[in-house]
């Protein structure tokens, strides 16, 4: 599958042959006339959710985004102009979520490749270095003409990932001059923007150059008191100190069992037994987030070039898009507290208190507070398209594209504690030397605890295709027209991981993998006019009808085929009432589909509300146990596969053309859903929360008490169950200082098919403009009810509810805007909401556990204001300036206290206010 010298040449020559073709035949095709213009009128209307150009989606809701009312929004970030529909959803698609802080797009909830991110309609390379995200974000604003939203299922048109939807990026063509933009935003961070757009049209074709430069500050984690570990203002607890899991001050502290001791300022003299044991459960400790980031830095540039020219009968287009962004955060996980391992006969061993091993808890970061132990993202993606189009013969029109595109990038460049040094270097005379645990601040013996930690991956893909589509006979209604056309996609996949983790510090090889797949497809689409102008009866004023049916063969999952029926009906004027059925599926990406690429065990209290006495609470005052919590890829994933159908009516009544009214009923029935084990994410984990979530989750915990001879550390005197986890070859473990011998069990988490959703709903759309003597008045609102959300975690599992509950799906989202124009000003206001939903995961504090309480809903408005100079203003003329205000009443987001967080960044987000200055030109 791997893609080498002689394949990229084969590629670069099949790309160019395609093209040649093309011409070659065009070149034999002579005029057609009237029925030429009316196609060449068609190719100019990308139209997302068909194959069929020149008529829209049958049967299907769609949410158009113009260029005006995307200026207007105020939003520039292009993965939130998705995330603020009410059929939108932040879940996992933040910067602050991934890894690599990539973000996608999640409509309904289903996750973020659950839904296609198109460009042009073509499919462009994922970023992502341990997770494969379509990013929206590697195309500059400038060049967006428009963003087309298909909240339906659609796999029989463009195969996998189009569960919940598609999101069209179309992008802009035939731009005449130069437009500049200048922007800053100011909230907890400051961003600088520079953009522009540049284009030349001429007879026969034209080009349009879109770029954007981005520098944005981080954000400590100090930034907000409900970010701090302690949380005990909340209501929580104070997290620096849980059991064994400890944040102390350059002092450190000792553990010795599972007794924590602080450890008195000593310049460097080792503290006596007495000394420690006035500090029993009371060490100095230090918040994290007076040291470490919870928003990275970032530098991010992207350039987009479009061009077209007519070549004989068609037109040759090509799309080149570079984007490279850079990240940059002091990381809590690049570097961590250190456990030192002090044996008896270690002069820093501190007698009296035991006759066992004692372990010091060396905080490295604070020690270290002046050097550069910053975690670097950083990712580069290119891709390219190239497109021929022609018509082959009277009425038919034929496309063919190649396209190419790659993302390489390191997810995880940082410093790491060396924890193999860590476990010698108090002991062996080769280290101590020159290193003394009791002495605060940076030296040079501690320098070798400061590893190092590269996951570094490449991801190509190649995609070719060809479609015919044109009318095939004429009915009294309109014409027949259907699309034919195949697919031939190549994936290659590369990942390499090193670490520092031996007595050298120097790099090693700790995981290397690469994985590829092909996919042949083909596909075709029939649209059927049954009745129009010419032979409407009553009650049928138009009646449209839409079948599409696609194959796909896959080099690693065999065959699928999806159809999908649609259907339109206007029984009258201003009404129309539309439905559509249909089967999707998504294939696992390459990484989730290689245990090889990701895989983590860590050692973490979660909260244990079971009353099981199998696994008991190992720290009463928090209700929590100590478990052994696997994460990570998981071999033999199955695609998944969903039947979707919706139906939905459209009003415009005839007395007020101006007013717009929709509804749509949608359902969804989505199964082998792949996703990591719901709220997994250390201590947020469910799986002992609750009696009920003790028998839901019961096929994802193993019941593992240790034996009373068990050794912390001497995994021959473990319960055997650990055994498969601990030596995994494909786990990496994050430091710990929990003993072993405590843990009651293991968490087998990670991606895997996790069962069934079903999830339906209703959305409603609203918009209306009136015309004043004072301006234009424009009132849009959309609100989303998700009626039902059930899911099972086992493919034969029984369905639960999980609608309105932590983690999930809200209920009820909505946003609503009244806006005014007039001469050359701007304005707009607008109201985002989202509902009110159960806190099931809560915490215990002083071994009081929290009982669930009701989260409620968040309601924020935003403004814009806005006036560009008109050519009256002869120096100022085509100059644009905004001011825009999100979270216009700096309304901060409700507190919810579960696992070790105060807030659900899931659903609200910690920025307040956000100002941008906008200022453009047009030259």
């Amino acid at each position: 599958m791997k893609i080498g010298q002689s394949g990229r040449a084969a590629f670069g020559i099949s790309y160019l042959a395609l093209a040649m073709a093309g011409a070659a035949h065009a070149q034999d095709i002579t005029g057609h006339g009237a029925a030429e213009s009316a196609s060449k009128q068609d190719a100019e209307i990308i139209v997302t959710g068909t194959a069929i150009k020149g008529v829209a989606p049958v049967g299907s809701a769609t949410v158009t985004m113009d260029r005006a009312s995307l200026v207007a929004s105020g939003v520039r970030d292009t993965a939130q102009l998705i995330a603020q529909l009410p059929q939108g959803s932040s879940l996992g698609t933040s910067q602050n979520s991934t890894g690599g802080r990539q973000q996608g797009v999640n409509l309904r909830g289903l996750g973020n490749n659950a839904t296609l991110l198109l460009f042009d309609g073509h499919r462009w390379a994922p970023q992502g270095v341990i997770s494969q995200i379509p990013d929206p974000s590697v195309i500059p604003f400038a060049a967006i003409e428009r963003v087309e939203v298909v909240t339906d299922g659609a796999s029989a048109i463009y195969g996998s990932d189009a569960v919940a939807g598609v999101v069209n990026y179309v992008l802009r063509k035939d731009y005449e001059g130069l437009e500049i933009t200048g922007r800053y935003n100011h909230t907890l961070y400051d961003q600088r923007s520079f953009e522009g757009v540049l284009g030349h049209r001429w007879s026969e074709g034209g080009f349009m150059l879109g770029f954007s430069y981005t520098d944005r500050d981080p954000v400590k984690r100090a930034a907000r008191d409900y970010l701090r570990n302690d949380l005990r203002p909340y209501g929580g607890n104070n997290n620096n100190l849980i059991g064994t899991t400890v944040f102390p001050g350059t002092p450190g502290a000792l553990i010795i069992g599972s007794t924590v001791y602080g450890l008195p300022a000593t310049n460097g003299a080792v503290p006596t037994a007495a000394q420690v044991t006035a500090l029993r459960g009371n060490p100095t400790l230090a918040d994290p987030a007076d040291m470490y980031d919870y928003f990275s830095s970032r530098k991010q540039i992207s350039v987009l070039l479009k061009a077209h020219q007519t070549i004989g009968a068609g037109e040759l287009s090509g799309t080149v898009n570079y984007n490279r962004r850079e990240n940059s955060a002091r990381a809590q996980e690049a570097l961590p507290n250190i456990s030192i391992n002090l044996t008896p006969s270690s002069p820093w061993y501190i007698p009296g208190l035991t006759t066992g091993n004692e372990t010091l808890v060396y905080n490295l970061g604070l020690n270290y507070a002046n050097y550069d132990l910053t975690q670097r993202n950083k990712e580069e993606t290119f891709n390219s398209t190239l497109e021929y189009k022609t018509r082959i013969f009277k009425g038919f029109d034929w496309t063919t594209y190649g396209s190419y595109g790659f993302s390489s990038g390191c997810n995880v460049c940082q410093p790491q504690a060396n924890t193999t040094i860590a476990a010698v270097i108090a002991n062996n005379p080769a280290y101590y030397s020159t290193f003394n645990p009791y002495l605060a601040g940076q030296q040079s013996g501690a320098d070798m605890l400061i590893g190092g930690f590269l996951q570094e991956a490449k991801f190509r893909t190649a995609d070719f295709g060809t479609k015919i589509s044109g009318a095939l006979f004429d009915l009294p209604a309109g014409s027949v027209k259907v699309a034919l056309g195949g697919e031939y996609t190549e994936y290659w996949f590369w990942l390499l991981a090193q670490n520092k983790l031996n007595l050298q510090n120097a790099f090693q090889v700790s995981r290397s993998t690469k994985s590829g797949r092909h996919v042949s497809s083909a596909y075709g689409e029939a649209f059927i006019p049954v009745f129009g102008a010419a032979n409407r009866i009553p009650g049928f004023d138009r009646l449209d009808l839409s079948a599409a049916v696609r194959w796909d063969k896959y080099s690693d999952f065999g065959t699928t085929a999806n159809p999908k029926f649609g259907l339109t009906w206007q029984p009258t004027g201003g009404v129309k009432l539309r439905g559509s059925w249909g089967t999707s599926f998504r294939a696992p990406t390459l990484i989730e589909s290689n245990p090889a690429t990701v895989g983590q065990t860590n050692r973490v209290y979660i909260a244990n509300g079971a009353n099981d006495p199998a696994v008991p609470v190992t720290l009463s005052s928090t209700g929590q146990s100590a478990v052994l919590n696997r994460t990570g890829n998981t071999a033999g994933l199955k695609p998944e596969s969903a039947t979707v159908w919706s139906l939905g009516l459209d009003l415009t009544p005839a007395f007020t053309p101006n007013l717009k009214f929709g509804v749509t009923y949608y359902n969804v029935n989505y199964k082998n859903r792949i996703e990591n084990l719901p709220n997994q994410t250390a201590t947020n984990a469910l799986v002992l929360s609750s009696p009920a979530n003790r028998a839901l989750y019961s096929d994802y915990f193993i019941v593992a008490p240790q034996p009373n001879t068990c050794v912390n550390g001497n995994y021959a005197t473990y319960n055997p169950a650990y055994l498969p986890f601990l030596n995994d070859k494909n786990a990496v473990f994050t430091p710990s200082t929990i003993n072993d011998c405590t843990l009651t069990g293991i968490v087998k988490g990670g991606t895997q098919n996790l069962g069934n959703v079903k999830q339906s709903g209703l959305d409603f759309t609203l918009n209306y403009r009136l015309e004043t003597k004072v301006g234009t008045f424009a009132f849009d609102g959309s609100f989303t009810k998700i009626l039902n959300l059930q899911k099972s975690l086992t493919p034969t599992g029984a369905l639960f509810n999980a609608l309105d509950t932590f983690g999930f799906q809200v209920s009820s989202r909505g946003r609503a805007s009244v806006s005014w124009r007039k001469d050359g000003f701007n304005a707009n206001i607008a109201a985002n909401y989202v509902g009110s939903y159960r806190n099931n995961a809560t915490i215990t504090v002083a071994g009081v556990k929290l009982p669930d309480t009701q989260i409620p809903a968040w309601t924020t408005f935003d403004g814009n204001l806005g006036y560009e100079f008109g050519e009256n203003h002869r120096w100022l003329s085509g100059t644009r300036l905004a001011l825009g205000v999100q979270n216009l009443t700096d309304k901060a987001p409700p507190i919810v206290l579960s696992g070790t967080n105060a807030v659900d960044t899931n659903n609200h987000n910690i920025w307040g206010r956000i100002w941008t200055f906008e200022i453009s030109h047009k030259f």
